[in-house]
């Protein structure tokens, strides 16, 4: 065989294999969500979120369920061990529940308790429709979960808005139910009250029976009552804390019996919990292993709080740890966007909020495994207004990271960066204005070696594009994102997301989606074609709002989406370069050189060598 059949036949059979890899990765999952990145503990959290914890696969350490406002509830394996929490969500726990028609409300609050004394945990879920009751037919490694109509009657009784604590406050070997009351709606009971229902029946067949004796002294907190129970001074009763839509809780000593409970106001030792989050609904657990209780609550803002106690099982001392559900987000409509700040190797990642405030979170790990931490050096008083979305770019071309952002009034607002110190400088962009919600994303879309302005709109078909004719003088263009349409809420990112050396482009959408639009042309000339497909795998919620960056080093570019809720959501890039170039020559090897420019990394280059022709 020739030399040049020996080469065109290695060039097919290199083809082959490129084609083959490239429609086996099309064809499997484009995007692989990871939690952890911003989220390290596991949990992600929304608004109004509502704890609670058991070992539901009985391997010693505790699991979390957690109820929210997004319709839904969510469970959190404990992967770690009894001393140390890591938790990973499992979508699959609650899948029988959903397939048995539940649907969940903006109000759901779970409870897990062995409510028929089978030596395995139950789900009770209160919300809009009353107390639900799951009874766990499976067993305390694998539950399996059967709607009962145990609460037919109590429902009728407790209002649409119920949250649902369990003790056994008689000390008959059963579980009493106490109901706290969050709004009276419908009709409904008075918002703020407790009601207390006693079992009648036994510990394999409860019966509940309404009981006022069981929460008398127990004062109305004015709005959605949260309680829950523990012995807290290591007595042998059960004592009550009242977390409530307000600032503090409201913590009562059981003063009576384990049988006749007598419920004392009391100050300590819950005066340390801070009084910023005015929305919150406590759990008790053992976290760290130590054998007594540590407290956790959720808040409005979706964020845990983890009290540890440092004291004893008698005498409770609580410690705010605030790295042990840490999650990077801001107060509201995050909207990322990412470059290496600090000149360190790796992405850092900048966010304007719905209060206005930009957010900068340091990447303090590296280029593979990343680690935000948020700091505020330079950055406390970079307050453009309203529903603020930000990016970094060096538009005076003065070698450091300038900060453009847009708000709701429509217009941009350059800092400009002065040894760290950011200037204000609202005249840098005459005649650029969108009608309301200005989103900026930059990029060199026509090719010749400026940056491109495209600035996303909160207004249907309001997003404008300006080229850059040189020296940031920026011309309202209409030709070269023809064809491309902008929604209501429209936040577009440029990213070379197919690695063809052209920009494609994404966009987010208020309402909850994204659109994809695949550059089939080229770096000067580009034409577009929507290409949704390539979102499969990607969930999105209101405020979608996308940033791109190679966040683990594999050089791809993953998406992180900012959200309504200020959360950011990271999805792995799993998908593969389209393009191979066709040249009938022998590869002898070759390596990947990730390259950094910054704001886009528009391109990785391969480098390769060719066998000689002998």
């Amino acid at each position: 065989m020739n030399n040049s059949l020996e080469r065109l036949t290695m060039f097919k059979l290199i083809t082959l294999l490129l084609a083959w890899f490239f429609i086996s990765n099309i064809n499997a999952q484009n995007w692989t969500k990871v939690d952890t990145v911003f989220s390290p503990s596991g949990v992600t959290v929304q608004s109004f979120s509502a704890p609670v914890f058991g070992d539901l696969d009985s391997d010693g350490d505790f699991d979390l369920v957690l109820g929210n406002i997004e319709f839904e509830i969510e469970y959190f394996e404990n992967t770690g061990t009894p001393q140390q929490s890591k938790f990973q969500k499992d979508e699959s726990m609650f899948t029988s529940i959903y397939a048995g028609g539940y649907q969940f409300t903006n109000s759901d609050y779970p409870f897990l308790v062995d409510l028929d004394a089978d030596n395995d945990l139950d789900l009770i879920i209160g919300g809009y429709n009353g107390l639900k009751y799951y009874e766990n037919t499976g067993d305390s490694v694998s539950p399996e979960w059967f709607f009962d109509s145990l609460f037919a009657d109590v429902n009728e009784e407790i209002g649409s808005d119920p949250k649902p604590a369990f003790a056994d406050l008689d000390d008959d070997g059963d579980f009493d139910l106490i109901v706290g009351i969050g709004e009276s709606l419908l009709g409904g009971p008075e918002a703020g009250i407790c009601m207390g229902f006693r079992n009648s029946g036994t510990a394999q067949e409860p019966v509940f029976t309404r009981d006022d004796d069981l929460v008398s002294g127990i004062i109305d907190v004015g709005i959605n009552a949260y309680p829950a129970f523990a012995d807290f001074n290591n007595d042998g009763d059960y004592d009550l804390l009242l977390g409530r839509d307000g600032a503090t809780v409201f913590y009562y000593e059981n003063t009576g019996t384990p049988s006749a409970p007598a419920w004392t106001l009391r100050n300590t030792p819950f005066n340390v919990v801070e009084t910023t989050n005015y929305w919150k609904d406590p759990t008790f657990v053992d976290l760290d292993g130590d054998e007594d209780y540590d407290l956790v609550y959720g808040t409005d803002d979706g964020d845990l709080y983890f009290y540890e106690n440092i004291g004893t099982k008698s005498s409770p001392q609580f410690q705010h740890n605030s790295s042990y559900f840490k999650v990077i987000k801001t107060d509201g409509w995050s909207a990322p966007s990412f470059t290496d700040y600090d000149n360190d190797g790796d992405y850092d990642l900048l966010s304007g909020s719905i209060l206005g405030k930009l957010m900068y979170a340091q990447n303090n790990g590296t280029s593979s495994i990343p680690l935000f931490s948020e700091t505020t050096s330079g950055f406390t008083n970079i307050s453009p207004g309203f529903r603020s979305a930000a990016v970094f770019v060096d538009i005076d071309n003065d070698g450091d990271y300038d900060i453009v952002s847009g708000y709701s009034a429509g217009t941009l607002i350059l800092y400009e960066n002065n040894d760290g110190t950011f200037t204000a400088n609202a005249n840098t962009f005459p005649g650029v204005s969108v009608s309301y919600g200005s989103m900026p994303t930059f990029a060199d879309i026509d090719g010749d070696g400026d940056l491109d302005l495209l600035v996303g709109s909160d207004d249907n078909n309001t997003s404008k594009f300006y080229l850059n004719e040189g020296n940031n003088t920026f011309t309202l263009n209409t030709t070269l994102l023809a064809g491309v349409s902008f929604p209501s809420g429209s936040a577009p990112a440029f990213v070379d997301i197919d690695n063809d050396e052209d920009y494609d482009l994404f966009i987010g959408r208020l309402f909850g989606s994204i659109n994809f639009y695949e550059n089939i042309g080229t770096k000067t000339e580009p034409s577009w074609q929507q290409n949704n497909v390539l979102l499969e795998g990607i969930e999105t919620r209101q405020n979608a709002h996308p940033g791109f960056a190679d966040l683990d080093g594999d050089g791809t570019k993953d998406m992180i989406l900012g959200e309504a809720d200020g959360n950011f959501t990271f999805y792995k890039n799993n998908f593969a370069p389209t393009s191979v170039n066709e040249e009938t020559e022998i590869v002898e090897g070759y390596n990947l050189l990730q390259n950094y420019p910054n704001p886009f990394n528009p391109s990785t280059k391969i480098q390769y060598t060719i066998a000689p022709v002998i």
